[in-house]
């Protein structure tokens, strides 16, 4: 969706890493020449226009001195690309399509309620007055949940979508009861001290929903890495949508893989290296970009590694087995081992997700964000899969 939006004043600022690549615009913009369709997804927070803040927005559009874009602090975008017209004065901001891998990316970051705002009461400017809002569009995101996070924080966000998710998650606590790190988990935003967030259990039913992203459907889970805003919106819909029916909801049959799909995880990121180095012998593993060599522990079991490894290497993996996950009505169930799979075709999953971000400039962030790499592991999953099963059938 290409956005064509004329403007006072731009400014252009690329960032001052060369391998970074960023671009940073600044713009004056008339409040009466916003786009009233620019996606509002990526933003972690829902608009409430009952508070004080949103009021004072409202005031501050209609006042008279004509300081909006000096008193609010803005609207900031993450956009895919941007041009500029210097002759006329025009910006073309592509936001990206309505697809649900570009509305977890791109669109509004920061600055919802002054979006809305604007909407609801720019007709409501005097005829004599021009009000401008100071739009920061971003190119090149790739950490688009830390920046949304840190960006939001004039009222208390809660990553956690937020009070509500504490009282929406109490079968995903009934799930992980018994497991070793269930007291590790935050579920509240002043539990700091806890080292394990209750997003990360989400994100990672959400690379698993069958019921979502069914085999056969092209769209892959890459919202689980590249889109928390998106994965709480659709965990908290599922769980509303099922309220009267818990088995009906995806994530409650989720949430009995769990301790499965978290030893997977852990499973992956301990031996990643080695499986590296089993179609790489002489590789150095440590050098790939998004991974470093330092002692620490894998993030739910604590095992010890040798390494820290980048979810966007990672989640293209974990992910893959999905293509184990079949629904049995009220349940979902395992088809095959997953650490059959793995110890089958793991060299393979880690050759596959490496050389993906090699070929897209070294950079992890983009193979999290690549629906290829994640289609590409599915299908070497099933593949496995389906060939662990006929090998069965011989031997009987």
């Amino acid at each position: 969706m290409i956005e064509k939006l004329p403007f006072a004043s731009v400014a252009r600022l690329s960032s001052p890493y060369e391998s970074d690549p960023k671009v940073i615009y600044h713009l004056l913009v008339d409040v009466k020449d916003l786009p009233s369709n620019l996606p509002t997804e990526v933003n972690p927070r829902a608009v409430n226009k009952k508070t004080k803040v949103f009021r004072r927005i409202e005031d501050g559009l209609q006042n008279d001195e004509e300081q909006f874009y000096v008193e609010n602090r803005g609207i900031l975008i993450s956009a895919k690309g941007v041009k500029i017209d210097s002759l006329n004065k025009v910006i073309m901001l592509n936001v990206g399509s309505r697809t649900e891998a570009d509305l977890s990316q791109y669109g509004i970051l920061d600055g919802g309620h002054t979006y809305q705002a604007i909407l609801t009461k720019r007709s409501k400017i005097a005829a004599d007055q021009i009000q401008y809002v100071h739009l920061e569009v971003i190119t090149g995101i790739d950490e688009i949940d830390s920046l949304a996070s840190a960006r939001n924080t004039s009222v208390a966000v809660g990553d956690k979508a937020i009070a509500e998710l504490a009282d929406k998650f109490d079968f995903v606590k009934s799930a992980i009861s018994e497991l070793p790190f269930a007291g590790d988990i935050s579920y509240k935003e002043n539990e700091s001290e806890k080292p394990l967030d209750a997003t990360d259990l989400i994100r990672l039913m959400y690379a698993f929903n069958i019921s979502k992203y069914p085999e056969g459907k092209v769209a892959q889970p890459v919202p689980a890495y590249s889109g928390k805003a998106a994965v709480l919106k659709d965990y908290l819909t599922s769980y509303d949508e099922s309220s009267e029916h818990e088995s009906s909801n995806p994530y409650y049959k989720l949430a009995q893989l769990l301790p499965g799909i978290t030893k997977l995880y852990d499973l992956v990121e301990k031996d990643m290296a080695n499986k590296y180095r089993d179609i790489t012998p002489n590789g150095k593993f440590g050098k790939i970009k998004g991974i470093e060599l330092r002692k620490t522990t894998t993030k739910y079991y604590g095992h010890n590694t040798e390494y820290t490894i980048s979810q966007g290497l990672l989640l293209p993996i974990v992910g893959a087995f999905r293509a184990l996950v079949k629904d049995n009505g009220t349940r979902y169930d395992w088809t095959v081992d997953p650490d059959t799979v793995w110890n089958s075709i793991g060299a393979k999953l880690v050759n596959n997700t490496v050389e993906m971000s090699r070929s897209l400039g070294n950079n992890p962030q983009a193979a999290g964000k690549n629906s290829n790499l994640w289609s590409q592991n599915f299908d070497a999953v099933n593949t496995a899969q389906l060939q662990i099963q006929l090998d069965a059938l011989s031997a009987e």
